[in-house]
């Protein structure tokens, strides 16, 4: 048994050592990989990189640039490559040990190292790929500002009667730049490439913004010289004949403005020929905006004038039928407060009106003497025109409403009158009704209700008899009686045709009573109901009693009676 187990041993003992050889040679061939990816990153290509400095000038920046990417670069791949097969070399002896816990810790340190000098490269190359890239770009700023300057001078000498007074100096400031540019070249020639690309970026963008004065120079000559002093003129002149037509320009100010701007726009042509273009701008804009302001006040002078006019017409027209209509309420009122009731409320709104039309008048009086002087301000007094017109409208329209109700009072009378003996006639017309019905007798609510507008009828009659007439009460109390009259035919008409339909539908149930007991005995209690006068529950008991037997029967019943 024991040699079994033995032989066991042995094969077990067999399979761990040939896994640990496995394991092993696995491990080699994974440092062996790394190894050469040592050797890969060692023979990178960064002396070509540096080949591109040739094309530069070593001196000064450039040179110190060269040297510093050049022992970076070499320090850091002697430190990492000496670090690294170092590490190396102890992976191999920990692997020959089985150690591969050491061997794994030993080759991770050789791939950061060899990590290491692949990101200095990619640093390094990065650093000279951006040189060489500023310096194509310096040169390109350079050739631009070189036609910036040329064009510049081109068009000050070719076209300098634009440029005013700040022809000579910017022949000075475009000269100035001669020497800037040369000290471009000259930093490029030591060497000094970042000095050089600093200095003509300021340089390109001054004579880009040299460039779009040059550009501003002239329409801002043409507006101090030729626009604004025009519009002094037109605003001047403009003004002149305003004055002649009645205006009122005084509070405008408009010669001592103008002077004054006058004054301001002398002092801005120096600032240009200074090229001190912003500052001159800034006071355009100011000169600008008063012209503005200035314009717009004289625009509101003549829209005034414009209202005025349009207005009015209208508001005198408005004043005068005002006039003529409270003089027709104080008459009419005068001719009807005998014979119809006017309250105390509506004769003092009356003359309320009155006073207030008074009051516009004068005002208006006052509009018109303002106008009638030389010269009419009239935006001071559109405001008060305006509050006439829609004051006169607003009192027109009370006055026509007033007067729409004194005229109304007769009609409103004599239709009251109309409408009670309507109310008469057809209560009369639906008491007959009743009386002439199949009703056993007439139930005692209507008997009431005739009594109530009987009553109603008559305290009508005897209160149109008086005088004065208060004909809101007249005719307050004939819609009351109208309502009564309403109700009453409404229920009147809802049982003469309970009763009729009951009638009718007990007629034709009584050829099935004797067959029927169940039916007779509903058909008795109907009829019974009907001569309580009980003739909505009567027709209910005799309906459903039908429509058990013969539903057709009871639908041709009601929509014959219906269409009769």
């Amino acid at each position: 048994m024991w040699i079994y187990l033995l032989i066991g041993l042995i094969i077990l003992v067999i399979i761990v050592v040939g896994v640990l050889f496995y394991l092993r040679k696995s491990k080699q061939e994974e440092v062996s990989k790394e190894k050469e990816r040592l050797q890969q990153v060692i023979q990178l290509p960064f002396h070509l990189d540096l080949e591109k400095f040739k094309s530069f000038n070593l001196h000064g920046e450039a040179k110190e640039l060269y040297e510093q990417l050049d022992g970076r670069w070499k320090d850091t791949l002697k430190n990492n490559k000496m670090h690294a097969e170092s590490n190396f070399e102890a992976a191999d002896e920990n692997l020959k040990k089985f150690k591969f816990s050491d061997s794994k810790q030993n080759e991770d340190h050789a791939v950061q190292h060899i990590d290491n000098i692949e990101t200095m490269y990619d640093e390094l190359s990065s650093e000279i790929s951006s040189f060489v890239n500023q310096n194509d770009e310096s040169r390109k700023l350079y050739d631009e500002s070189v036609d910036l300057q040329r064009e510049a001078n081109r068009d000050v000498l070719a076209d300098g009667h634009k440029f005013g007074d700040s022809r000579k100096p910017l022949e000075s400031l475009i000269n100035s730049y001669e020497p800037e540019l040369e000290k471009y070249s000259s930093l490029v020639d030591n060497g000094d490439y970042n000095e050089a690309y600093s200095h003509i970026s300021d340089v390109h963008e001054e004579l880009v913004n040299l460039k779009e004065s040059m550009e501003r120079i002239p329409s801002l000559i043409k507006e101090v010289q030729k626009d604004l002093p025009t519009q002094f003129q037109e605003v001047r002149y403009g003004c002149r004949e305003l004055r002649l037509d009645g205006y009122d320009l005084e509070h405008i100010k408009v010669d001592m403005t103008l002077s004054r701007l006058r004054t301001e726009l002398n002092l801005i042509e120096p600032k240009i020929a200074k090229l001190e273009l912003e500052e001159a701008e800034a006071d355009l804009d100011r000169i600008n905006n008063e012209l503005d302001d200035m314009f717009d006040l004289i625009e509101h002078e003549v829209e005034a004038k414009i209202k005025y006019d349009d207005l009015k017409d209208k508001v005198t027209d408005s004043l005068f039928k005002a006039k003529d209509t409270n003089m027709s309420l104080r008459t009419e009122i005068n001719f009807i407060k005998e014979s119809y009731y006017i309250n105390d409320r509506e004769v003092q709104t009356i003359h309320k009106y009155e006073h207030e039309i008074e009051e516009l008048v004068t005002m208006y009086s006052g509009i018109e003497n303002e106008v009638n002087k030389n010269t009419t301000r009239y935006s001071r007094i559109i405001d008060n025109l305006e509050y006439i017109d829609s004051t006169i409208e607003s009192i027109n329209n009370k006055q026509d409403e007033v007067l729409e109700y004194l005229q109304s009072l007769k009609y409103d009378e004599e239709e009251a009158i109309d409408n009670t003996d309507l109310i008469d006639e057809k209560k009369e017309e639906i008491m007959h009704r009743l009386t002439t019905s199949n009703l056993v007798r007439i139930p005692e609510q209507f008997i009431v209700m005739k009594h109530e507008l009987d009553n109603e009828v008559k305290e009508i009659d005897r209160y149109l008899e008086r005088r004065p007439l208060n004909v809101r009460y007249i005719k307050e109390k004939v819609d009351k009686a109208v309502i009564l009259l309403n109700n009453f035919e409404q229920e009147a008409y809802e049982v003469i045709h309970d009763a009729e339909l009951s009638e009718l539908i007990i007629q034709y149930a009584n050829r099935y009573r004797k067959d029927n007991a169940e039916l007779d005995s509903h058909i008795e209690e109907a009829t019974r109901l009907f001569n309580e006068n009980r003739y909505k529950r009567s027709l209910e008991i005799a309906e459903e009693a039908l429509s058990e037997i013969d539903k057709d029967a009871v639908d041709r019943i009601f929509e014959a009676y219906e269409n009769r």
